[in-house]
């Protein structure tokens, strides 16, 4: 294995947490399931299952060595799940859980390991609270706020203080689907919500922030939208088109307002959809990102990572996604 440049960094990494699960629904939490899966994927040269997606001491070392298989020099951690709890107190000591276990995981592995801290919305004085603790005292990255917090958008008017100070900041908020299936029956009660519901999900959360200008009011942001953005590099022309018609007070074309964002490329394997992306926004726009563990269900790291090179796309876009793209959004990660 030592042939393997381990250089890339995946923006898109999720760590298993009991606790805070625990403390989530003892707030009267829904936690999202995914259905039944199969067993993660195993193969002679990786550890069987279960996978490594929790953050005691030896998953943590099987982690880094998937991390070192795949190529993968550093992992950047966040929730799946938002601290979002109705009741205020609840949603700090969540926030404030996950933040400092993911703060110890950096600490003990600097050099392979950042996080994405969670805020306690939709409380908004507590969250501003906890962007300054995160990223001054324990180092975070940027933020993590999911596509819907109890189900307003991520670019519902009341959390603009917490955007203007990530503004202020020029901070990275990256954003994450809920898996509730954008609350619409259609989509949760077809089973759909973790499949198409996660693209429905980013692909709508993208919408709210272009039509609200929120990439032009607040230019200081970094905003990563996963999942190479769901349906959108398909949808430029149209928005171009239609979208001025129903949203009034555009300034730019909603595929200028698009290539501001910045996208992940979780898309279980697909060429065609990274393609897609690469054409639609540019692979300059474009972070690898991986979505560990859920992916071990469906085949191993190494091959999750590995489909960047089989995807046709030139040497130097490849470069670019898997490695200086995210060095220079964090500042020579």
């Amino acid at each position: 294995m030592d042939h393997v440049d381990r250089s890339i960094i995946d923006v898109h990494a999720h760590v298993s947490l009991p606790d805070y699960s625990s403390l989530l629904r003892a707030a009267g939490l829904d936690l999202p399931g995914y259905g039944q899966a199969g067993p993660p994927a195993s193969t002679p040269s990786e550890p069987p299952c279960p996978a490594p997606s929790g953050a005691d001491p030896s998953s943590i070392e099987r982690r880094l060595e998937h991390m070192d298989r795949a190529g993968v020099a550093r992992q950047v951690l966040s929730p799946t799940v938002g601290p979002y709890a109705a009741d205020q107190d609840s949603a700090r000591r969540a926030a404030r859980l996950v933040n400092t276990t993911h703060a110890a995981l950096v600490a003990a592995h600097p050099d392979r390991f950042s996080f994405f801290a969670a805020l306690p919305l939709p409380h908004v004085d507590a969250a501003l609270d906890e962007v300054e603790h995160a990223l001054d005292t324990l180092g975070a990255v940027g933020v993590i706020i999911h596509c819907s917090v109890g189900g307003r958008s991520v670019a519902d008017p009341a959390f603009e203080p917490v955007l203007a100070e990530l503004d202020r900041r020029v901070g990275v908020l990256f954003l994450h689907p809920s898996v509730n299936g954008l609350r619409s029956p259609l989509v949760t009660d077809w089973g759909l919500a973790p499949t198409a519901g996660t693209v429905f999900e980013d692909t709508v959360a993208a919408l709210h922030l272009m039509t609200a200008r929120v990439p032009e009011r607040f230019p200081g942001i970094d905003i990563i939208v996963p999942h190479l953005g769901g349906a959108l590099p398909m949808l430029l022309d149209r928005l171009d088109n239609q979208l001025p018609m129903s949203v009034s007070g555009l300034t730019e074309r909603p595929s200028e307002t698009a290539r501001r964002f910045w996208y992940d490329t979780v898309s279980h394997g697909s060429s065609t959809a990274l393609g897609a992306a690469a054409e639609a926004f540019g692979a300059d726009r474009l972070l690898a990102g991986s979505d560990y563990p859920v992916m071990l269900h469906f085949t191993t790291y190494a091959q999750t990572m590995a489909y960047h090179a089989d995807s046709g796309l030139a040497p130097d876009a490849l470069t670019r996604i898997l490695r200086t793209n995210a060095r220079q959004l964090f500042g020579g990660l």
